[in-house]
């Protein structure tokens, strides 16, 4: 059996752990006893002795970070089923784990937390710890330490719900590791000698050091690692630059490669910094050395919050050229000091003004958003959280953006329509951002599954109904264009005898509305689960299903309560007068008002539910889904 590079890492791992040589047949045999060669497995390795069980994951090329999280649940259900022996798992991992463990016993708990005990024979033991170590070799050292620490997160968060599930005596912890913690100290830190001692100053936030460097102090950290580590750049190091999406093909950039070849050609590169607004730089952790009677600036985990663009253009450069300028460049340093996050977070919006920047930039950073970009991953939908997202090849391309289409989602679920009107402001409003996104982290364990389906599929038939067009132009032989309703849209329903104008103007005043309403019913009555099946299987099948729901709602009470009680309600119109292109005469037309906000939709309710007491269950904000 021939196994990948990445398989035979992680048996040389193993085999080192049990004191065997992986390249003796025998030892090798008994080496791949405690080796899961499960690609769809999260564990890969494992180590049991005296009631204590050890897996291994590693992060390499062919396991990718949202994969782990992916297929942990799955596995730790594999593993409840060895550990209880209810049945014999398929995987052959637990199979070999089950025989290296034997005999196992589980000691229960039972309802009230009293050990069963005295059901347990004394001299089987039991699986007191199980213990999960990460191991980050050097083929995934692209994953920056906040994602893989945020991923640990979402793991013991997981594995605190299978304790409690499986209800055994164990003490579960997990704990990063890293093979190559050797080089870690060397790689991860960026050594700046200034031109000249650089300017400190200090604040009650942080620490600013300021000065010129040689732009190649920067650019050859970047490169020299990322071919250390065979990985085209050292990404990390821009990670927190939010303007990295904008790429190298702006009209800054080309002005950035004529200003470096004219350099290079007049052989001189003095006037640079005069033109360049230098780059901004920030660090886990930074010191301050003499050497040789000048001041060096040490920074742990550097990270570029403005200057990416001109890191990325000196590269293009630099690759093509035969003797590339070295010019020095302005360089600012910011320390912040523990608890200011807030204070980097203003500090990252004040330099990266070239472009508009905006607070949900900010926000692409948090725990959060990377939480949700998990849990939509693990339904194989594409979550950008982000702008400049690369989609992952394995995930369906069906995008949910950050903004807006997730925060109005998430609030109109939660029955706050004038809130959904002004999405941008929820970035802004730390309230505003708990009360809708937060809600990921509310949600129970036992419903959060179906939670995620629910919004994705929300958000899909919400983009589906409001982008529907309301008129379609036919074109007529002889007779010129006609605009006429479009039939395929459901808001055709609602209508009454009257110009067809006035009832185009009604259907666009009040679809937002219609539409929360719709979704509310079919959130409460219908089948969302279902709905998210057919999306997945075929999404032409998903739009019809939603587009008949809606058909039947709005057809129904919904089109008596909006022509009865708001089409001659003078509270929710003015009234002007224009020219009728037809006849040419002043005529006075209607413009409706006042039904995207969330004091119409509760009083849509009241009158749907004289009507009808079904609408009652329709009620109630986002709770009931959590």
């Amino acid at each position: 059996m021939e196994l990948t590079k990445s398989q035979e890492r992680r048996l040389s791992f193993v085999a080192s752990l049990l004191s065997l040589n992986p390249n003796d047949p025998t030892d090798r045999i008994k080496a791949l006893r405690h080796l899961n060669l499960d690609e769809e497995g999260c564990f890969h390795g494992f180590q049991y002795s005296q009631g204590n069980l050890e897996f291994f994951i590693f992060l390499d090329e062919s396991t990718p970070l949202e994969r782990v999280v992916t297929n942990l649940t799955q596995d730790l259900k594999q593993l409840r089923v060895a550990l209880c022996r209810t049945s014999e798992p398929k995987n052959p991992f637990f199979a070999s784990l089950s025989e290296e463990a034997d005999p196992w016993d589980v000691v229960k708990i039972n309802a009230d937390g009293d050990e069963e005990s005295d059901d347990a024979p004394a001299s089987r033991p039991y699986m007191e710890t199980l213990e999960i170590t990460v191991l980050r070799t050097r083929a995934s050292r692209d994953i920056t330490d906040s994602e893989l620490e945020r991923t640990l997160k979402d793991m013991r968060r997981k594995l605190k719900i299978w304790k409690d599930d499986v209800q055994a005596k164990l003490e579960i912890i997990a704990e990063h590791d890293d093979l190559t913690k050797d080089l870690r100290s060397a790689d991860d830190k960026l050594e700046i000698q200034m031109v000249e001692n650089p300017l400190h100053m200090v604040s009650d936030h942080g620490e600013l050091f300021l000065g010129f460097c040689p732009i190649r102090t920067i650019y050859d950290y970047h490169m020299n690692l990322g071919k250390r580590l065979k990985t085209k750049h050292n990404m990390a190091i821009v990670s927190s630059n939010i303007r990295t999406y904008l790429g190298n093909l702006t009209h800054t950039n080309a002005a950035l490669i004529d200003a470096f070849q004219e350099m290079e050609k007049e052989g001189d590169s003095s006037d640079f910094p005069f033109f360049h607004n230098g780059m901004t730089l920030t660090g886990d952790d930074l010191r301050l050395k003499d050497r040789d009677g000048r001041k060096v600036l040490q920074i742990e985990r550097p990270k570029i919050i403005n200057g990416a663009q001109s890191l990325f253009t000196y590269e293009q450069y630099a690759k093509k050229s035969k003797n590339p300028v070295n010019p020095n460049v302005l360089v600012k340093v910011v320390v912040p000091y523990p608890g200011a996050d807030s204070f980097l977070r203003q500090v990252t919006m004040a330099n990266n003004r070239q472009n508009p920047v905006y607070s949900y930039h900010l926000r692409a950073a948090d725990d959060l958003q990377f939480f949700i970009w998990q849990r939509y991953q693990e339904e194989g939908f594409t979550y950008v959280y982000k702008d400049g997202f690369r989609l992952k090849a394995r995930t369906r391309k069906l995008e949910v953006r950050m903004r807006p289409e997730l925060a109005k989602t998430l609030l109109m679920m939660d029955a706050k329509i004038s809130e959904s009107k002004s999405y941008d402001c929820i970035f802004d409003k730390e309230s505003l951002y708990q009360r809708s996104f937060g809600a990921f982290l509310r949600v129970s364990p036992k419903k959060e599954k179906d939670f995620v389906r629910k919004t994705i599929v929300y958000t899909k038939a919400w983009q589906l109904l409001v982008r529907l067009q309301i008129k379609v132009r036919n074109i007529m032989p002889g007779k010129g264009v006609s605009i006429e309703a479009n039939d395929d849209n459901p808001l055709t329903r609602i209508t009454w005898n009257g110009r067809l104008e006035d009832k185009f103007l009604f259907r666009s005043a009040v679809r937002d509305l219609v539409v929360a309403l719709a979704l509310r019913h079919w959130l409460i009555y219908g089948d969302p689960i279902k709905d998210f099946e057919s999306l997945v299987e075929n999404e032409l099948i998903f739009h019809e299903s939603i587009l008949k729901y809606a058909s039947k709602i709005y057809g129904e009470h919904l089109k008596q309560v909006l022509v009865s009680k708001f089409k001659d309600n003078p509270a929710y119109y003015d009234t002007i007068t224009t020219i009728d292109k037809d006849s040419g005469e002043s005529v006075e037309r209607r413009l409706w008002k006042g039904f995207g906000n969330t004091a119409t939709y509760e009083k849509m309710l009241d009158y749907l539910e004289e009507r009808d007491p079904a609408w009652a269950k329709c009620r109630g904000g986002i709770e009931d889904f959590l």
